[in-house]
């Protein structure tokens, strides 16, 4: 499968209509259901990630294209959409925390940590879809074809959240956190 392919698969955010997203946001909802209602990544909500955008936003927002295109491919889209769900679990105010490393290169790093020590052990996949998933800027690309799609899904949102365009997004992102509610008062 050539990258191209792979670019062409991912959804037009604008023609996201929740109406008729109700079904794939519950099983978006399920795959992650874990990881949704975790008090740390809900913690995400509080530190901005690109402008007035939210980690917690971007990061859902990345899952649910890395979702949504997995879905066209043949690709594994639950270890995907996971490993899409922890992409940006790296739980600071990059706007504030610094570290000895750019934090482009320094959260990654920090996600999988996180991941690994709330979550448990992940797979080889999702490991290298975390760590790579700032490539090009990493030397390292990803090394499956789950990695390109998470890859390119968060260029296409952090630049959607840049051109205050992600705001598209707001219907679906309200309705997975209903759901997620709905998990935590049962």
């Amino acid at each position: 499968m050539s990258f191209k392919s792979l670019i062409s698969g991912i959804p037009d955010i604008k023609d996201m209509d929740v109406d008729k997203e109700k079904e794939n946001i519950l099983e978006f909802c399920e795959i992650g259901r874990d990881i949704l209602t975790h008090p740390r990544y809900e913690e995400m909500k509080e530190y901005n990630h690109h402008g007035d955008v939210s980690c917690h936003f971007h990061t859902l927002f990345v899952a649910y294209i890395t979702y949504k295109t997995c879905l066209h491919t043949d690709c594994n889209t639950v270890e995907a959409t996971r490993a899409a769900m922890l992409h940006d679990f790296y739980l600071y105010n990059w706007h504030i925390v610094k570290h000895d490393e750019l934090h482009a290169f320094y959260h990654p790093k920090e996600a999988l940590k996180n991941a690994e020590h709330y979550f448990g052990r992940l797979s080889d996949l999702q490991r290298d879809m975390i760590l790579a998933h700032m490539w090009p800027m990493h030397l390292t690309p990803p090394r499956s074809a789950e990695g390109m799609i998470l890859t390119a899904a968060d260029k296409i949102c952090a630049s959607f959240d840049f051109m205050k365009v992600s705001e598209k997004f707001i219907p679906i992102y309200n309705k997975i956190n209903e759901v997620v509610s709905g998990y935590e008062n049962n």
